[in-house]
């Protein structure tokens, strides 16, 4: 069981080292390469795409349906609707460590399948995270395209003015049949409610289709996007997290044809002081582990917050060493949360023989 941890220590060592500079390994002693965590974000910006378009028997609008409430011109808008923001845990490249095993000091150390240190002489549970689609459109179903409900004089007419005067004639006539259906006025009913209330929907299906004729037709659709950001210590002032075009939807954070958002982190600072958990200068001596800060999360327009939240977030947090030396002394068992490195659980267990 120990070999089979330490080939695969190794293969995540080659992998690691590409990641993080400055760290050498020594082929001939045995040596476990661990990370601790970092947050990424996953936003999801919800986006509402409303289409418009005009009716092809615009002009006779009011002479026949006397309304002007009419679509004019053929446009695209954007509009965001909301904002909801996950996270999942990577490896940290900046916080990769190498741990020589000399004489078995511990008895066993534990990564996750990412790498992340999951704990001290306890037993393994093995993580997937799994990664967010990034991209998602709900629509309306598409209306299939069907034939004007016309009688041959309105469709032989070959005149625009003639078939607008039929598809009005034809509203008109369903408006009569609806009212019809409603009070009871003819001489053959539908035989139950479900059959009645499936010839109404046929009726508003039909009159929608030729009302949209002369006063247009609207079409709105959710657009659902993942911008991934891992939050860095360096840039925790106002930054732009993207832009929002109305006639071109999301765009990138460089392009000025778009209103910008920003997204704002303001890390807790820690209580702790650094002669608190200070230890020698000797990787081979501790285990790092993290204090994570507590970071406000907001995202703005420039005038007013769209998102406001508290989360942990390792990256901004302070790193505490334990000591292997006392760790193996009394066979200490650790628990790490390997979302924000923090220790969970300490439990100390002594020989029999021995305090």
């Amino acid at each position: 069981m120990k070999k089979s941890l330490y080939i695969v220590i190794v293969c995540f060592t080659i992998l690691s080292l590409s990641a993080k500079e400055n760290v050498n390994l020594n082929q001939e002693q045995n040596a476990l390469v661990y990370s601790l965590p970092q947050t990424e974000l996953c936003i999801e910006v919800e986006i509402e795409k409303i289409t418009q378009k005009t009716g092809v028997y615009n002009q006779y609008a009011q002479r026949y349906l006397a309304t002007d409430q009419i679509i004019l011109e053929d446009k695209t808008t954007y509009n965001l609707k909301n904002i909801q923001i996950g996270s999942r845990v990577v490896a940290d490249a900046n916080r990769t460590y190498i741990l020589q095993l000399e004489e078995n000091i511990l008895s066993q150390i534990c990564v996750n399948s990412n790498g992340i240190l999951s704990g001290i002489n306890v037993q393994n549970t093995l993580e997937n995270y799994k990664i967010p689609s990034t991209n998602k459109i709900f629509n309306e179903k598409a209306d299939e395209a069907t034939l004007l409900p016309l009688g041959e004089e309105y469709m032989m007419a070959g005149s625009n003015a003639k078939l607008a005067e039929g598809a009005a004639k034809q509203i008109y006539r369903l408006r009569e049949s609806r009212v019809s259906l409603l009070t009871g006025d003819l001489e053959k009913l539908p035989s139950d409610g479900k059959s009645l209330s499936t010839m109404l929907e046929g009726l508003d299906k039909m009159e929608k289709q030729l009302t949209e004729l002369f006063v247009g037709k609207t079409k709105t659709e959710v657009i659902r996007k993942t911008i991934f950001l891992i939050p860095d210590s360096i840039n925790t002032k106002q930054q732009v997290l993207f832009r929002l075009s109305s006639q071109k939807g999301l765009v990138t954070s460089t392009d000025l044809s778009g209103k910008p958002y920003f997204i704002i982190f303001s890390p807790e600072k820690p209580i702790l002081k650094p002669a608190d958990y200070s230890l020698k200068n000797n990787k081979n001596l501790s285990i790092n582990t993290i204090l994570p800060a507590l970071t406000n999360l907001n995202i703005t327009d420039g005038v007013k917050s769209i998102y406001s939240n508290n989360i942990l977030i390792p990256q901004f947090g302070v790193v505490i060493p334990l000591s292997i030396e006392e760790l193996a002394k009394q066979k200490t068992k650790v628990q790490i949360d390997t979302t924000t490195g923090r220790i969970l659980s300490i439990e100390k267990t002594t020989d029999k023989k021995g305090k």
